[in-house]
């Protein structure tokens, strides 16, 4: 299982910023590629929402299959400690599973840690979790639910009014796959993909400071992104990675991309608006990983989802091999990105 590691550089060195024919815009950056973490044979890891305290610890939340070469999804709490070496992860943690019965009973996944103040049942909790739950095993009817904590590493507990966002129609994928960024003390925006109208990547603005009285606003539509999107913001920009599909798919998995995209726009742009705008600053592909598929990225970020400096952008995300093995080569990595280099 082990040997296909060696294919694979683990330090790219990154490229610095320069000038295109333009005169104008930097070249896209090529990232250092480092793997992270596995969950050992028989196990797979996607879906990271990895993010970073004040003491520099890193939580990393993924989906995790329990029982070896089983497939059903659990979500897994990582915890990163810096060293000298670089961060040590310590052995995952389950922290959530499927429910016996209803919405969320075959599957749950895509998990997104925030820290945020919310009031349930006359208790006072620091973080909130969205999730993808499933109750169909043809992967359709996706929702996306909601669960709460008091401390970041657990116990989390799940609302009992879930679905937080709702999907009737059973013979499409539905909603899920969602990050969500703070705005301030009483609202959070949700990023998610959704087969609506709207999708395939949307957003809402929800007030969620009490749970006995949720605001759940409409539904945007984002576009110019493909689903499996991942934004972070900063002082000047939003920054957003991306599942793309560059190559043919042709052999299995057929259902993930082959590139993670990251772009930014300025925070002064309307993400709604009509114009593309966005901008390539690098990618993780075949070339930089070695591996053929490429998917699920997510971006660290501190506790409410904004980057940590516009120096240096962390993804996270899962490579795969094609072919009869491709689930159990579900390993988590990381390519960072010098935006120093870039921006200057």
């Amino acid at each position: 299982m082990n040997s296909y590691k060696t294919y694979i550089c683990l330090a790219l060195l990154a490229l610095s910023g320069c000038k295109n024919n333009d005169g104008n815009s930097p070249q896209t950056l090529t990232p250092q590629i480092r793997y992270e973490f596995s969950g050992g044979a028989g196990h797979y890891n996607y879906a990271p929402s990895i993010i970073q305290d004040q003491y520099g610890i890193r939580y990393g939340f993924i989906c995790e299959n329990r029982d070896p070469f089983k497939i059903v999804d659990y979500v897994y709490l990582y915890k990163g400690i810096p060293t000298e070496k670089g961060y040590v992860w310590q052995p995952g943690t389950q922290i959530i599973e499927p429910s016996e019965s209803g919405w969320d009973n075959c599957h749950i996944c895509d998990p997104d840690v925030r820290e945020f103040k919310t009031t349930y049942k006359g208790e006072t909790y620091n973080w909130i979790m969205t999730y993808l739950g499933v109750d169909r095993w043809d992967c359709n009817h996706n929702q996306i639910g909601l669960a709460i904590s008091k401390n970041i590493e657990g116990p989390y507990i799940k609302f009992d009014k879930n679905p937080l966002v709702a999907y009737q129609d059973t013979t499409k994928w539905g909603v899920g796959q969602s990050t969500t960024i703070v705005k301030d003390s009483a609202t959070i925006q949700l990023f998610y993909h959704s087969t609506t109208e709207n999708g395939p990547f949307c957003m809402r603005e929800i007030k969620l400071n009490d749970l006995d009285n949720i605001v759940l606003g409409e539904e945007q539509s984002i576009p110019f992104l493909s689903a499996n999107s991942y934004p972070a913001m900063s002082d000047k920009y939003i920054y957003m990675v991306s599942e793309t599909r560059v190559s043919p798919i042709k052999e299995i998995p057929t259902w993930v991309g082959d590139v993670c995209r990251l772009a930014y726009k300025p925070r002064t742009e309307d993400l709604a608006g009509d114009k593309d705008g966005w901008i390539e600053i690098g990618h993780a592909g075949p070339e930089e990983t070695g591996f053929p598929r490429n998917h699920n990225p997510g971006i660290l970020t501190d506790t409410k989802g904004y980057m940590l400096s516009d120096d240096e952008l962390v993804m996270y995300f899962t490579p795969a091999m094609t072919g009869e093995n491709w689930l159990w080569s579900y390993d988590l990595y990381s390519a960072t990105f010098n935006l120093k280099s870039y921006f200057k």
